[in-house]
């Protein structure tokens, strides 16, 4: 199993699929499933719904989801390779070892012997703007998804079960100031050392520990870009500033509005340009006690995962996944193949618990 997983992981990172370039690797993907005898395979642009030819409807239907996308490659690329007893590649840990796992469970696991009737989604455009994502245009096309009694979104645990998500939102902050000449600043005012208080209060803020049933989430802002200025030598007329706001379960949008209002004074304005829902923490539905009876380690998910996009549908969802948290989107992303092998051997002691297990 160990090299079937290997093998498996090998077939996502050796085809790149950057947001928006997913194309090649669905279309591939495609074929190797319909190559599979039992299987249905649905398809809407670079997302794909994998389901069981004969079903049975007396199984609790378990989904089990990942992303196909990955963020760009750094300079000078990372290239696909194995060293010891981790594989190299962009999307390694970020989704595609998760992805490698759905593909052997589709491939290897014996689903006559299960106690639940699975479905797996895979989709385009997770790592791009909340609006864009592929899974969408799944619930749209495909809604018997929604049917589901638990999702299993594979994002990166490094083995531990994450439950809830982080919300995010990405806020466009703007100074405005009076342009004028640089030799005589007096005669305007500089929309960027305007912002000065702000940026100080952003770099001395703690990080804010919520905990939400017993697991620590925490509330934080970060600048992630800015720019203004026309000219070397011209007094700034204005200043913008994106700042990534990240919020525990049981906060939304106002909590970011007040935020914001609370921060800025009324010395700029700002826009929420982005907006993802944090995800609720549930973990008392009855099929995920199953997987809790495993032993498997409870954690917070400090992050913003697509358990949030299913639970405002109305299915639970967590996440739980091989690759590593530590290693989405560095340049010398890896995976660690015990963890593929850790993962997949859960999954498969789960799935063939008896019907009267608890």
């Amino acid at each position: 199993m160990r090299e079937r997983l290997v093998e498996d992981l090998l077939f996502f990172l050796e085809r790149p699929s950057v947001t928006g370039a997913e194309k090649r690797l669905c279309d591939d993907l495609e074929e190797r499933l319909r190559e599979l005898s039992g299987w249905e395979v649905r398809r809407t642009g670079n997302n794909l719904a994998v389901r069981r030819a004969s079903r049975d409807s007396s199984r609790p239907l378990l989904l089990f989801a990942g992303h196909l996308d990955t963020v760009p490659e750094p300079e000078g690329g990372i290239p696909v390779r194995i060293e010891g007893a981790r594989i190299y590649g962009r999307g390694a840990s970020d989704m595609k070892a998760g992805d490698a796992v759905m593909l052997a469970l589709i491939e290897d696991f014996d689903w006559s012997a299960s106690w639940a009737e699975p479905l797996f989604v895979f989709y385009e455009r997770e790592e791009g703007p909340h609006a864009e994502n592929g899974l969408e245009a799944v619930f749209e096309e495909m809604p018997w998804v929604l049917e589901a009694e638990l999702a299993l979104v594979l994002e990166p645990t490094a083995g531990a079960l994450e439950a809830g998500c982080a919300g995010t939102a990405q806020v466009e902050v703007t100074f405005h100031g009076k342009a004028a000449h640089a030799a005589r600043p007096w005669q305007g005012e500089n929309a960027i050392s305007k912002a000065g208080r702000f940026l100080q209060a952003l770099h001395e803020r703690e990080p804010e520990k919520v905990e939400v049933e017993g697991l620590a989430f925490y509330d934080v802002l970060t600048p992630t870009m800015a720019r203004g200025g026309s000219a070397r030598n011209v007094v700034p007329a204005s200043f913008w500033i994106n700042v990534n706001h990240r919020f525990p379960p049981e906060r939304g949008i106002e909590h970011v509005r007040e935020t914001f209002e609370a921060l800025l004074g009324g010395e700029a304005s700002f826009e929420i340009a982005d907006f993802a829902p944090s995800g609720p923490v549930d973990l008392r539905n009855p099929l995920l006690e199953r997987l809790l009876a495993t032993g498997v380690e409870v954690r917070p998910k400090q992050a913003w995962t697509d358990v949030a996009r299913l639970a405002e549908r109305g299915v639970a969802a967590v996440n739980y996944g091989p690759g590593l948290p530590s290693q989405a989107h560095q340049d010398g992303e890896h995976a660690e193949i015990p963890l593929l092998e850790e993962c997949y051997r859960r999954l498969e002691g789960f799935l063939s618990a008896s019907r009267t297990a608890t």
